[in-house]
């Protein structure tokens, strides 16, 4: 009698256990179910707004950069500016400054000084020649 206890009991635990296991398993694609409806219906709404944005952007671009007053404003005439007050040059001391001549210097195409640009030497081998074969 024992042996059929045990073996009923072992039964009903199976059962009770495959049971757990399929309401588990039931329980998780219930949440992947609603992760994916509602990602779905995040996207779809993020996709309308895109849409609507830009649309309503092309609208915009298209008044602002089409629209012209109808009546032009004269526009008001150039006034030369008024010449600044003149003051002489003061050096650190407060003394006026006088002006040191400058001797232009010839033009030349190069400097005589100026030694030619060479390229920097190559670590590494040209690879891009033309490729030559050994025979």
């Amino acid at each position: 009698m024992t042996r059929l206890l045990l073996a009923l009991a072992g039964v009903v635990l199976l059962a009770v256990t495959a049971l757990a296991a399929v309401w588990l398993l039931g329980q998780l694609l219930t949440g992947l179910g609603l992760f994916i409806v509602g990602a779905a219906g995040v996207l779809g709404r993020l996709m309308w707004f895109l849409l609507i944005t830009g649309i309503l952007a092309g609208v915009v671009y298209f008044v602002s950069s089409a629209w012209r007053p109808s009546v032009r404003t004269p526009l008001r005439p150039v006034t030369p500016p008024r010449p600044a007050a003149r003051r002489a040059a003061r050096g650190r001391a407060g003394k006026q400054a006088t002006p040191t001549p400058v001797p232009p210097a010839p033009a030349r195409a190069t400097p005589i000084d100026a030694e030619p640009v060479q390229a920097p030497a190559a670590t590494e081998p040209d690879t891009t020649g033309p490729v030559r074969s050994g025979g």
